[in-house]
C-alpha cells in the first residue's frame, strides 16, 4: 500500500475509534432502563428499585425501573435480548430466567447465548413451611407424617413454572413421599389455602413466608440452601436434616443484551459491587427476605450455564411441565 494511503487509512481508523472509546469512557451519559419482568411490589421489583436508586446516586445518571410483566418474565427478557448492546437497557433477572428453557418450547431468546452477564445481586432462600394444623415442627416429623399418610398431603405450588414448585417436588421424590401438587395462580392464593389448612406443605421463597413464620401462622421446617440463612438462622437446612447435598435456591441478577462492550460490563459490575457492599443496602435486602450477593460477570455466566442444565434435569426428573 502506498505510504499516503496507509497514513490516510490509519487516520480514518483513529478518527472512528476515538469517539467510540470516548463514548465508552463517558458511560453512562444518559438514563439507563432496568426492566423487571414482574408486577410492582414483588421481591424482584423491590430489589431492582433499591439497586437502581443506589446506581443512580453513584453513576450520576438516573436508572429507571420499568415493569414489563407477563409470561413468567419472558416478555421483559425478550425485550432486553433485542435491545442495543450499549448498556442502556438492562434486565433484573430472576431464576425463572434460567428456568424458561425447561418450561417453554418456543422461546425467542436463550438465557446464555443472548445476554451479557453483569452481576449477581441477591440469593433468595427457599423455605419449607407447613400449616400449624399439621402438627409437625421439623423435617423429620414431616417426612414421618407424610409416609404415614400417603396421598393425603397437598403440596401448594404458586404456579407450574416456578422454582419453588420444582424444589418441593424434588424433595418429595428424594424422600420417597406421595404428595399431591396443587397449582395456584400465584403465591397469594397458595398462601391462603396453606394458612387455612386446605394445603399442608409449601416450598416458598423465604421473602414470601417469613412474616407468617415469625407471627406463628406457619411452621418453618427447613431451608433448601447449602448453609443456614441469616434471615432465619435458627431454621436448619434440608441437607443437615438428613438429606445431604440437597440444595435449591432462587436468585436475582443483572444482565444486558449480548455483545455489550467489556468496559461497560465491568463498570456496571464495579458499581453494583459497591452498592451491594453498603451495610444499609444489605439490611434493606434482608428485610425483603433476600441475601445480598455479588460476583464477577464470569461467575454469573457459569451460574447461568449450570442453572439452565440443573433446572432442565430436575424438571424432567419430576415430570414438571408448564401445565
Amino acid at each position: 500500500m502506498p505510504k499516503t494511503l496507509l497514513i490516510a487509512a490509519c487516520a480514518a481508523a483513529l478518527a472512528w475509534s476515538a469517539p467510540a472509546a470516548q463514548a465508552q469512557a463517558a458511560y453512562p451519559d444518559r438514563p439507563i432502563k432496568l426492566l423487571v419482568g414482574f408486577p410492582p411490589g414483588g421481591s424482584t421489583d423491590l430489589a431492582g428499585r433499591i439497586l437502581a436508586n443506589r446506581l443512580s446516586q453513584s453513576m450520576g445518571q438516573t436508572v429507571l425501573v420499568e415493569n414489563k410483566a407477563g409470561a413468567s418474565g419472558n416478555i421483559a427478557a425478550e425485550s432486553v435480548a433485542r435491545a442495543a448492546p450499549d448498556g442502556y437497557t438492562l434486565l433484573m433477572a430472576a431464576t425463572s430466567f434460567a428456568a424458561a428453557p425447561a418450561f417453554f418450547d418456543k422461546l425467542n431468546w436463550d438465557p446464555v447465548k443472548d445476554f451479557s452477564p453483569v452481576s449477581l445481586v441477591a440469593t433468595v432462600p427457599i423455605m419449607a413451611v407447613t400449616t400449624p394444623s399439621l402438627g409437625v415442627k421439623n423435617l423429620k416429623d414431616l417426612v414421618a407424617h407424610s409416609k404415614a399418610n400417603p396421598g393425603k398431603l397437598n403440596l401448594a405450588s404458586p404456579g407450574p413454572t416456578t422454582l419453588t414448585r420444582l424444589s418441593g417436588e424434588q424433595f418429595e421424590q428424594a424422600a420417597g413421599l406421595d404428595w399431591t401438587t396443587v397449582h395456584y395462580k400465584g403465591g397469594a392464593p397458595a398462601m391462603q389455602d396453606l394458612l387455612a389448612g386446605r394445603a399442608h406443605v409449601m416450598f416458598a421463597n423465604i421473602s414470601d413466608v417469613i412474616a407468617q413464620v415469625k407471627a406463628g401462622k406457619l411452621d418453618a421446617v427447613a431451608v433448601a440452601t447449602p448453609t443456614r440463612t441469616a434471615i432465619a438462622p435458627e431454621v436448619p437446612t434440608i441437607a443437615e436434616s438428613g438429606y445431604p447435598g440437597f440444595s435449591f435456591s432462587t436468585w436475582q441478577a443483572v444482565v444486558g443484551p449480548a455483545g455489550m462492550p467489556p468496559e461497560v460490563v465491568n463498570k456496571l459490575n464495579a458499581e453494583i459491587r459497591k452498592a451491594m457492599a453498603l451495610p444499609e443496602v444489605k439490611e434493606q435486602f434482608l428485610k425483603l427476605g433476600t441475601d445480598a450477593a455479588t460476583g464477577s460477570p464470569q461467575e454469573l455466566q457459569s451460574l447461568l450455564v449450570d442453572e439452565v442444565a440443573k433446572i432442565r434435569k430436575v424438571a424432567k426428573a419430576v415430570g414438571a411441565t408448564s401445565n
